[in-house]
């Protein structure tokens, strides 16, 4: 029986020894955890270094390229302007107008098509003017709403002229403009 009572203690004596307190084991896991937080640190320093080292290249290429896009685009939008012939009737002649270029509206909510015409007025305008489109038989295929307007002497300005949304803009040829009363 004291054999079995030494062979006990010392059992428990060596089991003792052998495993970690808890202070131990606690001390341990803060350890990995800190080599852990070490290796994490460590990679986002060197993900960060190679960004400020190559990632000004990479964003300046994607800009570029989105520039290169929006170029291109607006080279587009250019020559659909071009397509747009603005004439002047003899009632916007006599005004002293001018007509540059137009750009193409997108509908409003009321299903409108609307074209802006850049127009120039050498002398003061003070009066409506309306825009008819035509055919390439010279048939006109729509006018647009009369537009209130005020031009200084050499001024100029951006005129939004609208249209019926059923005016079938793909179909025009020219575009006149009119002084109206």
């Amino acid at each position: 029986m004291k054999n079995r009572i030494l062979t006990a203690l010392t059992l428990g004596l060596l089991l003792s020894a052998c495993g970690q307190s808890r202070e131990e084991e606690l001390k341990e896991q803060h350890s990995k955890g800190a080599e852990l937080v070490e290796d994490k640190a460590a990679m986002a320093k060197g993900l960060g270094d190679a960004l400020q080292k190559d990632g000004k290249d990479a964003a300046r290429s994607i800009t570029q390229g989105v520039g290169g896009v929006m170029k291109g685009m607006a080279q587009g939008v250019d020559s659909v302007e071009a397509d747009f012939k603005i004439q002047l009737s003899e009632s916007a002649k006599s005004k002293q107008l001018k007509a540059e270029r137009a750009v193409l509206q997108e509908k409003n909510a009321d299903g409108q098509k609307g074209l802006k015409v850049y127009v120039l007025s050498e002398q003061a305008f003070n009066g409506k003017l309306q825009l008819r489109a035509l055919d390439e038989k010279g048939n006109e295929i729509g006018r647009s709403q009369k537009v209130e307007q005020t031009l200084a002497a050499d001024d100029a300005n951006y005129i939004d002229f609208r249209f019926d949304a059923a005016t079938p803009l793909s179909r025009v040829a020219q575009f006149v403009i009119y002084s109206t009363q």
